[in-house]
């Protein structure tokens, strides 16, 4: 439901119809007109409607910048997000190998496990291994 708030900008008055609560409005017109008075201080030779364009001018400025760096802060992150995505992938697929590896390799140590097929580490002596090589 629109709302119908009346605000003063620069000694006039404007009936306006939003969709916002009338102390936001009314708060963003003290804001515009202390921006016009700050311009107007600064530029004692120019007229108020002046300093109101030139406010405007600086404002579509401000608007402008801060949407290029929403625009480009969109992108990195959606960069970012490509990149933790890929990254994701080739996280995936080397545990996949590793998983796939660890298994086979569990398999061959579970076959072949028996005392004979285990190669003599330092300090095991075997009887039957010092009479083989004799």
């Amino acid at each position: 439901m629109k709302n119908k708030i009346t605000v003063e900008l620069c000694d006039k008055e404007f009936s306006l119809l939003s969709d916002e609560n009338e102390d936001y409005v009314k708060s963003l017109a003290k804001e515009i007109n202390l921006m016009i008075q700050e311009t107007a201080y600064k530029n004692l030779r120019i007229s108020k409607s002046d300093a109101a364009v030139l406010t405007c001018l600086d404002l579509c400025d401000r608007n402008r910048k801060l949407t290029d760096n929403n625009d480009n802060m969109r992108k990195t992150i959606s960069e970012y997000i490509d990149e933790i995505r890929e990254l994701n992938r080739k996280l995936a697929a080397y545990e996949r190998q590793k998983s796939g590896k660890g298994a086979k390799m569990s398999n061959i140590e579970v076959a072949g496990d028996t005392d004979a097929d285990k190669p003599a580490g330092p300090g095991d002596t075997d009887a039957a291994d010092d009479t083989a090589d004799e």
